[in-house]
């Protein structure tokens, strides 16, 4: 039987809320919403698949317990960093290793503690999974059994999607879980019951059971054959609402799993792709801002050359004319400053000019020697007057006259001169 709970239609969920997908009893109702906030736990309304389901953020996907393995395992150890290297052996020996590279997908509960062994309970995925659980958009996957308050010490009987379903607690916990393939108790249903027991018994996971607890409605016909197989007091009671568990497991399909990775690299690409994409538009905007920016100081220096100009070609006009003054007003080089050097280096008795031309780096010097040693003289200390230095001298053959005067000609070319 299942608790009747009005069911209300939501499409969303609230602030601090989380919802979980429960296998209904029925085939008519093949999955249930149950919600759990503030105002308590109540059903949200049915849906045909997981698929259907439009609460998938913050949305738990309990799985039938006809589509996980439930292995309860006594393992020699009690540190729980050892568990997962010692469960993945016990399930290889087991054969629930799947074919292939591709670990097994199983997560664990520990129920009790005896001395220095540990007995937990593991669900295990199948190789194969029905595709309507295969759903990438649901946070996590989990055990629908895990989700229910259970008796202690008992085998409970509850319907899912119109298949029995037992299950075997130690004290409080969950130590077994099994779909059957009835809907009904049959001698076939007690009989599979029975070998679950004895198999439990066997391995020490069970305590004395005290009940036989049924969550579906059973005839007395029904229930004379579970009481033939297990003379235990037998009751009848709602399913209870569902609860949510200490910790979730994490029973994600190895699909949904890659699914799920392969739109995180999708994700992180377009993030980068964003980012690149983002990075080239400031760089195209700042080289946009610095072209119109330039483009209107170029505008800007346009204007103000228009409105100048008339003083820019005073400018233009008093630059030639500095450029020509240069030579007189250069007192390296001003031709009065080069007469006077000339004139010191003349001996007093020695020589006189006719002629001092200077222009533009050149010099033009005439005069008459005493005679032709003296000009040669004269030549001699021009070179090495430092007030000349960086000229290029040159003089011919002095002209001698009649009254042994010797006359010269040394014309002078300043080496930076065009």
């Amino acid at each position: 039987m299942v608790r009747t709970v009005k069911a209300k239609t939501t499409r969303s969920l609230n602030k601090g809320e989380r919802a979980v997908l429960l296998p209904g009893s029925t085939g008519a109702a093949p999955w249930e919403v149950w919600v759990f906030g503030i105002q308590g736990t109540w059903n949200a309304q049915t849906c045909a698949t997981p698929l259907d389901n439009r609460l998938r953020k913050n949305t738990t996907l309990a799985l039938p317990v006809s589509q996980v393995f439930s292995v309860p395992l006594w393992l020699n150890e009690t540190d729980e960093k050892q568990f997962v290297g010692m469960i993945t052996l016990q399930l290889e020996l087991r054969g629930l290793q799947p074919r292939g590279n591709g670990a097994a997908v199983f997560d664990w509960t520990m129920v009790t503690r005896e001395g220095a062994r540990t007995l937990v309970v593991v669900g295990v995925l199948p190789a194969s999974l029905a595709p309507e659980i295969q759903a990438e958009a649901y946070e996590t996957f989990d055990l629908s059994a895990r989700y229910l308050s259970f008796p202690e010490n008992s085998l409970i009987l509850w319907l899912e999607q119109d298949h029995l379903v037992a299950a075997f607690t130690r004290g409080p916990n969950l130590v077994y879980c099994q779909a059957l393939t009835e809907g009904r108790i049959t001698p076939r249903v007690v009989q599979d019951l029975n070998c679950m027991k004895a198999t439990l018994a066997m391995q020490d996971i069970l305590l004395t059971l005290q009940q036989a607890v049924l969550w579906v409605e059973a005839t007395s016909t029904e229930i004379s054959i579970l009481q033939a197989a297990f003379p235990l007091p037998v009751k009848q009671a709602e399913r209870p609402p569902p609860k949510i568990p200490s910790r979730a497991w994490k029973l994600i399909p190895s699909t949904v799993g890659v699914a799920k990775r392969t739109r995180e690299i999708r994700r992180w690409q377009g993030r980068g792709l964003l980012i690149a994409i983002v990075v080239y538009l400031l760089v195209v905007i700042g080289l946009a801002s610095r072209f119109l920016l330039t483009s209107l100081k170029v505008d800007e220096l346009r204007k103000w050359q228009s409105s100048h100009s008339q003083t820019l070609a005073l400018v233009r006009e008093t630059r030639t004319a500095w450029k020509e003054l240069g030579p007189v007003v250069d007192e390296n080089h001003y031709p009065l400053e080069l007469l006077l050097h000339a004139s010191e280096a003349i001996p007093s008795d020695q020589l006189h000019l006719t002629l001092f031309e200077a222009s533009d780096g050149h010099l033009l010097i005439k005069g008459e020697a005493k005679n032709a040693a003296a000009a040669f003289d004269f030549l001699d200390k021009l070179k090495s007057d430092p007030h000349f230095a960086g000229y290029t001298w040159d003089m011919g053959q002095p002209h001698l006259l009649p009254n042994d005067l010797a006359q010269l000609q040394i014309e002078g070319t300043l080496a930076t001169a065009n």
